[in-house]
């Protein structure tokens, strides 16, 4: 039995967030419920742009219509996303690692 640290699965995804809620990564898949052929390189661009597993997330705006885009915040950066790129996201609220 191991004495480090882990996330946990997910239980969640980014897009499942509202606003002000923090959480943290624990994974970036393309292996989701969306059929589109660039799911493999949108979730490979999230990951370069910093939502890597550990990385702390912040939902800080949803848009008027349909609540998209979501503006977040990961590390220092602000990033606005449609609702399939943060569903592809899995998170854990923050409290919970």
């Amino acid at each position: 039995m191991s004495n480090s640290k882990t996330i946990p699965l997910a239980a969640m995804t980014l897009d499942q967030l509202s606003i002000g809620d923090s959480a943290v990564v624990s994974d970036v898949s393309a292996n989701q419920n969306i059929v589109n052929d660039n799911t493999f390189d949108i979730s490979r661009r999230l990951k370069e742009l910093g939502f890597v597993k550990g990385e702390a997330v912040r939902i800080l705006h949803r848009g008027y219509f349909g609540g998209e885009p979501l503006a977040v915040r990961v590390g220092q950066s602000t990033f606005a996303l449609r609702l399939f790129e943060a569903a592809l996201i899995g998170v854990v609220p923050a409290g919970s690692v």
